[in-house]
């Protein structure tokens, strides 16, 4: 799995609207122009498969996007590169509950190391760590 480089903080970067019309509400999107000029403040993540932006835009309304969210011309001046990967998704499948995912594993598949205890403790306290 290839990371493209990212827009580093600070930088003022360019959002096409007609991208994100589906994912704000539309009490929101009233207020923004076609194409959004705004800050990076943050970066954002929320399930391990891609790093978002915090942008804070010229009306200073802070809103998350993604790599695919920037305007063509923001993507071609840092060099990021658009995944049109386009899932085969049979329709009988999400009806019987079936769905797949392709997840790029990293690191010792073996049953032994994952079996091991002190590995297995090392991942209990990993995963508590954040709960307790």
């Amino acid at each position: 799995m290839e990371v493209s480089p990212l827009i580093p903080i600070g930088t003022k970067i360019r959002v096409d609207k007609s991208k994100i019309e589906n994912l704000l509400p539309t009490k929101l999107l009233n207020n923004l122009p076609q194409i959004i000029n705004g800050e990076v403040v943050d970066y954002k993540m929320t399930d391990g498969m891609g790093i978002g932006y915090v942008l804070m835009t010229e009306d200073n309304l802070k809103i998350w996007i993604f790599n695919t969210e920037l305007s063509e011309e923001t993507r071609y001046e840092y060099k990021i590169e658009s995944t049109n990967e386009s899932l085969n998704v049979n329709p009988n499948d999400l009806s019987k509950g079936i769905y797949k995912v392709n997840y790029e594993i990293n690191g010792n598949r073996n049953i032994k190391s994952i079996a091991n205890p002190i590995n297995l403790i090392n991942w209990l306290i990993f995963t508590l760590k954040d709960i307790f």
